[in-house]
């Protein structure tokens, strides 16, 4: 499943930006007629269970702004430390920002809510106490003061008509409470300096990481800016600032920006004519990526050195696929001229909202996106097929240098080979799967947005891809809306009349750092379906946020705060006029997730497993490797070459729950000393495994 790396760049770098407020596919859609067939994931990845410690909670009644309310990129609900720094006081609550319009004729605005530790939730407040335009907010928390940091972009300084990308903070730690707002200011503005040709700024994220100097944290943030050529593209501006609170200020000091630019992605803007979709992640070890794909390419740019410095890789990501013939012989894909078009797969830009976390003691960075099918002509026309949208989860390893995807809600005949899924063959046998009754290729109706109207506005504006995870026990979640059945209601097909205006909230699973993943469990308003959940009667769930931790509850559950939007009719009126303006309400919710085997006893549960790095590595000849087990049961632990062959049988025995230790002295199993170089160890239960690698140097 790994493919060759074809290109590899050292530079030290910047970002991607856009001349409209609202982002829009810079492809023009091919509306085609597709012929879909109803198809459901198999279940058979399944083995957790969802249900609600907390039901939803109005956060925020009446909202007449009912798109994408929290942001594009990054995360829009955070989690304190459990006590804020220098007074002691206690935190462990959650901060959300997001968007609201409290009038059909009102500005939009920056809003905020504290949802503290016994799940109480403050009343939605304007952050800023200007009454200006505001919009796509993203929220950041010191992990020392428990104080959040809010970006979002206005016309902040009301001197010109040009946007600027904005950071306030809350001080949480002077009051032990929320409230103490800081005034706005911009980070990104015209001018910037070093930068004065862009003017306008949009969309930023922000993140919170360690810093090379003492006892401060450094800021990172990025936003988009407008190209030279105007074209509606992802061209970014990367900063940071290194923070410290000061006591006797009562405020931090954000003077002292560092600006950068990523040449790459101007690259692609200006002669490549290919947008970058992207997200930043910041490590608690000083690493900061920027990572995500640009049509046949999956990129990383990948800092070890707190942003400073960035080096850049790009994998391939291009699968050539035989284009699907009707009974009558006819292509599905056809050129201009009618011949058969040249199809492939290939990472979809629509697929772009998304946020990416570091995972696997931090070697590995994890995002949920999508790929899609296209044909040569199309793709040089600037133009694409947005009905084909197909959700993957896509990891990037940092020892090993390489990208790696999981087809995610449906899958071929395997989930982790090196093809991805197509549509009219998931038998993966190389022959179209299934034909209508007039003979023309059926599709299955693999295409989870929420949707109303056509193709591109359900594929772009309404996909929403967020993960959450609990680096511990290396467990990750993938959560998204699927608006699939309410799409067959939309179209009157026989069977779906029960879903009209249904979406529901698909949740997938990983209990080993994002390698593999279960199918999704979803939970809709339908009274008829298997997957209703009373707690959400009556809603039209849409644009779902989960908190960047996944905390772990006793045995075998953990706790998953989200924030989610309950249109009051389906559609987002609000930028693209779908549905009515009677707007929506802004919703908290807290979900429990357990995790077992639906082919199991009640009682059996999955061993989860923690393996951690051999030390020391490199070694010579002998080094320590520590495993935890979370329950009992039959454990091998083995050591190969990079071969695959087996060289050393550690461990094979029953063992009990617990952490253990054991040595290897470079020793193979006849007794003999291996030679230098890269070996495996593997730890394996019966349902699980986890493995890592470590070099012997003599």
């Amino acid at each position: 499943m790994k493919w060759i790396t074809i290109f590899t760049l050292v530079f030290t770098i910047t970002l991607s930006g856009w001349t409209e407020e609202i982002q829009q596919p810079y492809r023009k859609a091919i509306e085609q007629d597709f012929k879909f067939r109803t198809a459901d994931p198999t279940g058979e990845r399944n083995f957790f269970e969802v249900s609600f410690e907390v039901p939803p909670q109005i956060i925020a009644p009446g909202t007449y702004y009912d798109y994408m309310l929290g942001s594009y990129n990054g995360q829009a609900l955070k989690m304190q430390p459990e006590t804020s720094a220098p007074y002691g006081y206690p935190a462990g609550g959650y901060y959300h920002a997001f968007m609201y319009q409290e009038t059909a004729n009102s500005q939009r605005r920056i809003y905020y809510t504290y949802i503290d530790p016994n799940w109480d939730i403050s009343a939605p407040s304007a952050i800023s106490s200007t009454a200006i335009r505001e919009g796509f907010s993203t929220v950041t928390i010191d992990p020392v003061t428990a104080n959040p940091f809010v970006t979002y972009h206005s016309d902040l300084d009301q001197v010109d008509p040009e946007w600027e990308c904005n950071i306030s903070y809350d001080l949480f730690n002077v009051i032990g409470g929320y409230g103490l707002w800081s005034q706005p200011f911009s980070f990104f503005f015209a001018p910037t300096p070093g930068f004065e040709q862009y003017n306008v700024f949009w969309w930023p994220v922000v993140h919170t990481g360690p810093s090379p100097l003492e006892d401060h944290r450094r800021i990172h943030v990025y936003g988009n800016y407008v190209p030279d050529s105007g074209l509606a593209m992802y061209n970014s501006l990367y900063a940071y600032v290194d923070v410290q609170y000061n006591e006797n200020a009562f405020n931090y000091d954000f003077t002292e920006w560092t600006y950068q630019t990523f040449p790459k992605f101007d690259y692609w803007q200006d002669d490549q004519i290919k947008r970058a979709i992207k997200d930043m992640a910041v490590s608690d070890d000083g690493q900061v990526a920027f990572i995500g794909h640009a049509n046949d390419s999956l990129f990383i740019y990948h800092s070890t050195d707190y942003g400073e410095n960035f080096e850049l890789y790009m994998q391939e990501a291009h699968w050539d696929v035989f284009n699907p013939q009707n009974l009558d012989e006819s292509y599905v894909f056809e050129n201009s001229n009618g011949s058969p078009a040249d199809v492939f797969i290939e990472p979809n830009g629509d697929g772009g909202h998304y946020n990416v976390l570091f995972t696997n003691n931090n070697t590995r960075l994890v995002f949920m996106t999508a790929f899609g099918i296209n044909t040569v002509e199309t793709e040089s026309n600037q133009q694409y097929y947005p009905a084909h949208f197909h959700p993957k989860i896509v990891y990037y390893d940092i020892n090993e240098g390489m990208f790696d995807f999981v087809d995610l809600q449906f899958t071929g005949v395997d989930a982790y080979d090196d093809q991805p899924m197509i549509s009219y063959d998931l038998d993966e046998n190389g022959e179209v799967d299934s034909w209508d009754e007039n003979g023309l290729v059926e599709f299955a109706n693999i295409w989870p947005s929420f949707w109303v109207s056509d193709y591109q506005d359900g594929a772009f504006h309404y996909s929403n891809f967020k993960c959450s995870q609990n680096e511990e026990y290396g467990i990750m979640v993938a959560i998204f809306q699927d608006g699939r059945k309410a799409w067959e209601a939309y179209l009157e097909t026989p069977g779906y009349e029960d879903w009209n205006e249904t979406s529901e909230i698909a949740i997938c699973v990983s209990t080993d750092h994002g390698t593999t993943w279960s199918d999704p469990v979803y939970l809709n308003a339908n009274p008829e379906d298997e997957n209703y959940y009373e707690e959400l009667d009556g809603m039209i769930p849409c644009y779902i946020y989960p908190c960047d931790k996944l905390e772990h509850l006793e045995d075998f559950s953990f706790r998953l705060p989200i924030a989610f939007f309950d249109d009051n009719s389906y559609g987002a009126f609000n930028p693209n006029g779908h549905g009515q303006s009677n707007g929506g309400v802004q919703m908290f919710a807290v979900l429990k997730i357990d995790i077992s085997t639906p082919s199991a006893e009640p009682n059996e549960i999955i061993p989860l497993l923690k393996l951690e790095q051999n030390i020391p590595n490199p070694f010579n000849p002998i080094t320590e490797i520590s495993y935890q087990l979370l329950e009992p049961g039959k454990v091998e632990l083995a050591v190969y070459n990079i071969r695959g062959q087996l060289i050393k049988t550690l461990i094979n025995e029953i063992k009990p729950a617990g952490k253990f230790f054991v040595t290897w002295n470079g020793r193979a199993n006849d007794g003999h000393q291996v030679e230098s170089g890269i070996y495996f160890y593997r730890l394996k239960t019966e349902t699980d495994s986890r493995i890592r690698k470590m070099v012997l140097i003599r």
